[in-house]
């Protein structure tokens, strides 16, 4: 039972009692009472809901930004790696294309070795939406043994789209997802695949 002392209109909430144990020895540990440390994560819990959000959610973003940052991935600014694409991609396409679809690949394996292939649709869905530069939708389907994929960020130019494909097709051969459906235009990546672990 967690009574907030410092609150002018007084309530009562019941807690269980392995949850409190567990707040109780958090709150130590950070050097707060209970009543401070319950009162600052009910704080910090209602903005993550007027974001639209749930603290599941901001959880596993946390968790993906954090395996992806130990991955290898950085966050550089579009107009650099625009710059250096446009310096590079003509003279040397395909050379550049394998380099993205071989990334892509290692960055798939890695993310399955720390994630397993539970929920990997949605997985997917997260992992596509931090990996696409500028990217304002993510959408992941399943229909039976196949997932269809759609990522739309209109801001890419054609050049960045084709490269991002190539890194977004080695990511799912990695995880044994085989492509049957490819349709990439500028600013849109569509693809189909089947096979694998194809969990929900």
């Amino acid at each position: 039972m967690v009574l907030p002392k410092q609150s002018k209109d007084k309530k009562l909430v019941w807690v269980r009692a392995d949850i409190l144990s567990q707040i109780s020895r958090i709150a130590n540990r950070e050097g707060k009472t209970i009543t401070t440390f319950v009162n600052e994560v009910l704080e910090q819990s209602v903005k993550v809901y007027d974001m639209k959000l749930t603290l599941t959610e901001v959880i596993e973003l946390y968790m993906l930004t954090k395996m992806s940052r130990e991955g290898g991935n950085l966050t550089v600014h579009r107009d650099v790696v625009k710059y250096l694409i446009s310096k590079v991609y003509h003279s040397n396409r395909e050379e550049l294309m394998q380099i993205f679809r071989d990334t892509g690949a290692w960055f798939g394996k890695y993310m399955l070795a720390r994630m397993g292939s539970e929920n990997l649709v949605e997985h997917l869905r997260q992992i596509l939406y931090m990996s696409i530069w500028d990217v304002n939708e993510v959408y992941v389907d399943k229909s039976g043994n196949a997932i269809s994929i759609r990522c739309v960020a209109p801001q890419l130019s054609a050049e960045e789209t084709e490269l991002l494909a190539s890194y977004v097709e080695g990511m799912l051969y990695s995880m044994g997802l085989r492509q049957i459906e490819r349709e990439v235009i500028r600013g849109i990546i569509m693809v189909k695949v089947e096979g694998g672990d194809v969990g929900g």
